[in-house]
């Protein structure tokens, strides 16, 4: 299953909502066939439309929670545990490798990152 696209899905919904062709780019075929049925009544079109809004103005990180379930991207399965990290960098900073400044920038790099 490929990771789908927040800003594809958008512009789906907004050009050709009416058919629910945004809705099976994202997997729910049985609301594409739903929107495909009544596609003659402009209802679908109407919600199609505020979807794509609605897309449009969600963060990637809520998108892919409800779209993208499962999925991880490349650089997230490679991210060192943060615990070794720090101990690795107390080490460093230990061992006069690394200054005290330097271990602070990076301490609070990995912070920022995990949290």
């Amino acid at each position: 299953m490929a990771k789908k696209n927040r800003l594809a899905a958008a512009s789906l919904a907004i050009l050709v909502g009416m058919f629910g062709i945004h809705k099976f780019y994202l997997g729910r075929s049985a609301a594409g066939i739903l929107y495909l049925l009544f596609c003659w009544t402009g209802l679908p079109g109407l919600v199609g439309l505020v979807e794509g809004i609605v897309y449009l103005f969600q963060s990637d990180t809520e998108f892919d929670g409800k779209y993208n379930v499962g999925l991880v991207s490349a650089p997230e399965k490679f991210l060192p545990d943060p615990i070794e990290t720090l101990r690795r960098l107390e080490g460093l900073r230990q061992e006069g490798l690394i200054s005290e400044q330097e271990f602070e920038l990076k301490r609070r790099q990995l912070l920022d990152r995990i949290s």
